[in-house]
C-alpha cells in the first residue's frame, strides 16, 4: 500500500499530461494534418480544372476561329476562291502560274491577320490536290483515310475538325517545331460550293496554342499532364511521343468518362503508381480532355506542411518534457521525501529528518515537517516522564494505603481487647475512632446523606466530649425531610471541630453550647453550625472575606475567634445526588464554593 501510495502523485501526473497534453496535441495535429491534406488536395484539383478550363476553352476558341476562315473561305464571292483552285488544278504553264498566284493572294487576304495557319489544300475528286501557302507532305492516300476527311465526305457543306501531332506527323516540306497541336478544318463541296464538280475536300492546316499549354504543364510535376482522346478514345494529341502513355490509353479504350477517378498505371516512370484522372469533354467537338497527375505530387506540399507540423509538435512535447523534468524535480520529489519521512515517522523513527529543497512552500512544509517531529519527540519525552512520575505517585499512594489499614487494625486490636477487658470506654472510643479514621481514608463515596453526615459527626462530637471533659453540649435540630439529601462528605466535621476548638477553648466558666441545624428553604438544603463562643468581631469578618496572603500568628489571631462563625451551607433539594451550592458567611453571602 505505500509503494502504491507513493507512485499515486506521480502517476497521477502522468496520466494527466498524457490526457491533457499529449493526446490533444496529437489529436489537433491530426486534425490540421487531415484538414491540410483535404485543403491542399482540393487546391490542386481546382487548379487542375481551371487548367483543364483554360485548354478546353483555349482548343474550342481554335476550332470555332478557323472554322468560321474555313466557312468564309469557301462561301465567300459566291465561291469565287474555289472555281480558282479549280482553275489552278486544270492549268498549266502560264495560266497555272496565273491561277497559283491568284488564289496565294486570296488565301494570304482572307487568312489575315492570323498567322498561325500552316497551310491549306484542295483535295479533288481525281486525286489530285491544290495547296495554299506550304505544300502539306503528308500523302494523299494517309490524308484521304483519315477520320476528318471520311467525316467530312459523309457531311457535305459541314466542317469537320482534326488533329495531328507534329511530333508523329511531318506536315510541310519546312522547317516544323515539334510537339505543336495541328488543327485541321474541313469541308467537303457540292454543287452549290463548287460549280466546277472538281474539288472534294477543302481543308484548312492551323498552328493551336494548346501545345505549348500541354508542354509547358509537364514542366511542372504538379500540374501533371494531359493528353485529347478521340470519342473513341484513341490520343489525339498529348504524348508528346511517350508510347507508353499511348498505349496505356489505347489499352484502356472507352473507359474514360467524364469525372474523377485514381488508377494505378507506369505513365510517366517504370514504374507503376496512382494517377489522379480528371476527365471533361471538350466544347463544340467530340472529343475528351484527361489530365492525370500522381497522387504522391499531390501529397507533396502536404509531407512538407505535416512535416512541419509534426516539427512544431515533438518542439512542444520536448518542451512539456523538460518542464516536467523541472515540476517533478521542485515539487514532486520534494514531496515525496515528505512522504517517506512520514513514513519513517510511521515506523517510530523519531530521529527522522528532510532536508528543505524545492519551491519556497514545499521548504516552509519540510521545515514544518521537521518541527513537528521535534515537537512529537519532546512531547512523548515529556508524556514519558510524566508517566513515570504518575507511576512513583501510583506507588506512594498504594504504600500511603497501608498505614490507613494499619491505624483501623491497629484500632479494631484495641477495641477488642478493650471489650475483652471489659473496658466499655475503650472500647467505644476505639469503635468511634475506627469510624471517624474509615470515613476519613474511603475514597469510593465523595457524597453522603445528611443522616450518614449526622451518624459520624456524632461519633466525632463523642470524643471530642471525652478529650473535653463534657465541657459542652451538641444539640441537633433536623427536619425529618432532609435526611435523604446528599452533600459532600465530612462538610459539617471540620466547622464542628473549628466550632470546639477555637470557638470554645478559652471558655472556662460557662459551659459550651453548639447547635447543628439541617432545614429546608424554598429549593435549598440549608446546613447551620452555631455556638456560644468568643466569636469574631465585624471587622474581621469582613478582611477574611476579602482575603490576604497568611502570615505567622494567624492561627492566633483568627482561627482562635471562628467560634461565633456561623456556616450556612445550602444545596438544591434532590435525593440521592450531590448539592449544586455551598456558601460560607451569613445567608446569601458573597463566598460561594460549587462542586
Amino acid at each position: 500500500m505505500r509503494k502504491i501510495k507513493k507512485s499515486t502523485l506521480m502517476g497521477t501526473y502522468y496520466r494527466s499530461f498524457l490526457l491533457l497534453i499529449v493526446i490533444p496535441l496529437v489529436l489537433v495535429f491530426l486534425g490540421a494534418e487531415i484538414a491540410v491534406g483535404y485543403t491542399l488536395r482540393s487546391t490542386s484539383i481546382e487548379t487542375i480544372d481551371v487548367l483543364q478550363e483554360n485548354i478546353a476553352s483555349t482548343l474550342s476558341s481554335d476550332v470555332r476561329t478557323n472554322s468560321l476562315q474555313l466557312s468564309h473561305f469557301v462561301y465567300a464571292g459566291d465561291g469565287e476562291f474555289m472555281q480558282v483552285a479549280a482553275k489552278t488544278h486544270e492549268s498549266s504553264g502560264t495560266a497555272w502560274y496565273a491561277a497559283e498566284q491568284q488564289l496565294q493572294q486570296a488565301f494570304r487576304t482572307a487568312m489575315v491577320p492570323s498567322q498561325d495557319i500552316v497551310g491549306g489544300g484542295f483535295y479533288m475528286r481525281d486525286g489530285g490536290a491544290v495547296y495554299m501557302k506550304d505544300d502539306i507532305t503528308l500523302p494523299q492516300e494517309e490524308v484521304r483515310g483519315a477520320d476528318w476527311y471520311q467525316e467530312a465526305l459523309r457531311q457535305p457543306n459541314r466542317v469537320t475538325v482534326g488533329v495531328y501531332d507534329t511530333s508523329r506527323t511531318r506536315l510541310t516540306s519546312t522547317a516544323q517545331k515539334g510537339r505543336q497541336l495541328i488543327l485541321v478544318t474541313a469541308m467537303a463541296s457540292d454543287l452549290a460550293t463548287d460549280k466546277s464538280g472538281q474539288i472534294e475536300v477543302v481543308a484548312f492546316f492551323t498552328v493551336s496554342k494548346v501545345g505549348d499549354i500541354l508542354w509547358s504543364q509537364r514542366q511542372e510535376e504538379m500540374r501533371g499532364a494531359s493528353v485529347i482522346l478521340d470519342r473513341e478514345g484513341h490520343v489525339l494529341f498529348g504524348d508528346m511521343g511517350d508510347e507508353e502513355i499511348r498505349a496505356y490509353f489505347e489499352e484502356n479504350l472507352g473507359q474514360f468518362v467524364p469525372g474523377s477517378q485514381v488508377r494505378r498505371a507506369a505513365l510517366l516512370g517504370d514504374k507503376a503508381r496512382s494517377y489522379l484522372f480528371r476527365v471533361r469533354p471538350v466544347p463544340d467537338t467530340e472529343w475528351l480532355l484527361v489530365t492525370f497527375v500522381e497522387e504522391s505530387s499531390l501529397s507533396q506540399s502536404f509531407y512538407s506542411i505535416g512535416g512541419a507540423l509534426a516539427l512544431i509538435v515533438c518542439v512542444l512535447l520536448g518542451l512539456f518534457y523538460f518542464y516536467s523534468r523541472y515540476f517533478l524535480n521542485a515539487i514532486i520529489t520534494p514531496v515525496h521525501a515528505v512522504c517517506e519521512g512520514m513514513e519513517r515517522l510511521d515506523g517510530n523513527d523519531l530521529e527522522v529528518r528532510v532536508e528543505p529543497t524545492g519551491q519556497q512552500e514545499i521548504q516552509e512544509l519540510m521545515v514544518s515537517f521537521n518541527q513537528m517531529v521535534c515537537n512529537i519527540r519532546d512531547m512523548l519525552r515529556l508524556t514519558e516522564e510524566t508517566m513515570q512520575k504518575k507511576h512513583e505517585a501510583e506507588i506512594q499512594a498504594l504504600q500511603s494505603q497501608i498505614n490507613p489499614h494499619f491505624i483501623v487494625n491497629t484500632l479494631n486490636s484495641i477495641r477488642f481487647m478493650a471489650q475483652v477487658a471489659q473496658f466499655d470506654g475503650i472500647r467505644r472510643m476505639a469503635e468511634a475512632l475506627v469510624s471517624i479514621v474509615s470515613c476519613s481514608f474511603r475514597s469510593s463515596a465523595s457524597f453522603y446523606t445528611v443522616k450518614d453526615e449526622l451518624e459520624m459527626l456524632e461519633t466525632y462530637v463523642y470524643l471530642m466530649q471525652i478529650r473535653y471533659s463534657n465541657s459542652f453540649e451538641v444539640a441537633y435540630e433536623v427536619e425529618e425531610d432532609c435526611l435523604n439529601y446528599c452533600l459532600p462528605r465530612l462538610t459539617l466535621q471540620p466547622v464542628v471541630e473549628n466550632a470546639i476548638t477555637h470557638g470554645l477553648d478559652e471558655m472556662t466558666e460557662e459551659l459550651g453550647q453548639i447547635r447543628i441545624s439541617a432545614y429546608r428553604r424554598d429549593e435549598y438544603l440549608c446546613l447551620s453550625v452555631w455556638d456560644n463562643g468568643i466569636g469574631m468581631s465585624r471587622e474581621q469578618i469582613e478582611l477574611l472575606k476579602k482575603g490576604r496572603p497568611r502570615r505567622q500568628g494567624d492561627n492566633d489571631a483568627f482561627l482562635n475567634r471562628l467560634g461565633k462563625l456561623r456556616l450556612l451551607c445550602g444545596g438544591r433539594l434532590q435525593h440521592g445526588g450531590p448539592g449544586a451550592r455551598l456558601a460560607a458567611g451569613e445567608p446569601g453571602g458573597p463566598i460561594d464554593y460549587r462542586y
